[in-house]
């Protein structure tokens, strides 16, 4: 069986294991890796002079401070898309009885437990990703993924790094795995 995708799939033992690694657009992590270069100098020279105006340009430093607070917000930001670009993976674990559903970098994120009996309806979406698509966010890799499925009265999404063929192939095994 040819296997050129980027998931590892694991079936076996009545538990099945899929691994997605986040979507990679290495345009866009090199040069938010770049960005934080500028970043960090610019918040380091703020920094150093932070507090040395005179008492007469109070003025000053509170727009410095509500300058400071927007930088740190946007950098802390750019810090958690790198992060997850170049580290972050999803993972669907599932027995007969529980699937566990993570969207983690180092092991930390989001990790929900779900009965099996409440999932429902495996489905691909198509998701455009590039950077004026209807999911702005896939630039970066985030936001919806190509594959869905219901739980309860919930919609949950992943497999954004992958391409529409193994999304078909990955809905294909989950819809076999679960076959009700």
């Amino acid at each position: 069986m040819l296997n050129n995708g980027k998931a590892k799939i694991e079936n076996s033992a009545g538990t099945l294991s899929i691994i997605i690694p986040s979507k990679k657009n290495w345009f866009a992590l090199l040069f938010g890796t770049a960005w934080l270069g500028g970043w960090y100098f610019g918040l380091t020279n703020v920094l150093t002079s932070f507090g040395k105006s005179d008492n007469d340009n109070i003025g000053v430093d509170g727009f410095i401070t509500f300058w400071l607070v927007g930088w740190t917000i946007g950098g802390l930001a750019i810090i958690f898309i790198l992060l997850w670009g170049y580290f972050g993976q999803e993972k669907i674990i599932s027995d007969r009885n529980e699937l566990l559903f993570e969207k983690t970098i180092f092991n930390i994120g989001l990790k929900k437990r779900m009965d099996v009996r409440e999932i429902r309806n495996f489905r691909t979406e198509k998701v455009m990703t590039g950077m004026f698509g209807n999911n702005g966010y896939a630039f970066w890799g985030l936001g919806p993924g190509k594959i869905k499925f219901d739980y309860g009265l919930k919609t949950y999404s992943f497999a954004l790094g992958v391409d529409d063929a193994e999304a078909n192939h990955l809905v294909e095994i989950l819809n076999a795995y679960f076959k009700k």
